[in-house]
């Protein structure tokens, strides 16, 4: 899947957000200037891998968070096999960026999912 700079900048400012950060506090972090990081949350300027792992780093994510594309994108490329990590992984990409609220409303959704279909193996 091609990922563009934008979508990794708004990527980076979901976690950013999540971590409770402001631009300033993170580029304080980064060592980077507050303008560069701005350009890079914007996607006006591509950040290398080494860049990323330390963004990631500093905002208690994985750098592959970071470079999943939409979540829409993320729906149809990330199925999940049985393997319970994967499927793990997939949920909290899905997950990130997304609010309290909404993540509250998937989990009890997923719960509703899981409940209804262990009914329906034991019947």
């Amino acid at each position: 899947m091609l990922v563009s700079h934008k979508t990794i900048g708004r990527n980076i400012r979901s976690a950013r957000q999540e971590a409770g950060l402001t631009q300033e506090q993170t580029a304080e972090r980064l060592r980077l200037s507050q303008l560069h990081f701005g350009r890079l949350e914007r996607g006006e300027r591509p950040a290398s891998l080494e860049q990323l792992a330390h963004i990631a780093s500093v905002l208690g994510v994985t750098t592959a968070s970071l470079l999943n594309g939409s979540v829409m994108d993320e729906c149809f490329d990330a199925v999940p096999g049985d393997n319970a990590q994967s499927l793990a992984q997939s949920i909290a990409a899905l997950a990130n960026g997304c609010s309290p609220k909404a993540r509250a409303l998937m989990l009890t959704l997923c719960q509703a999912v899981a409940e209804s279909d262990k009914e329906s193996d034991a019947r």
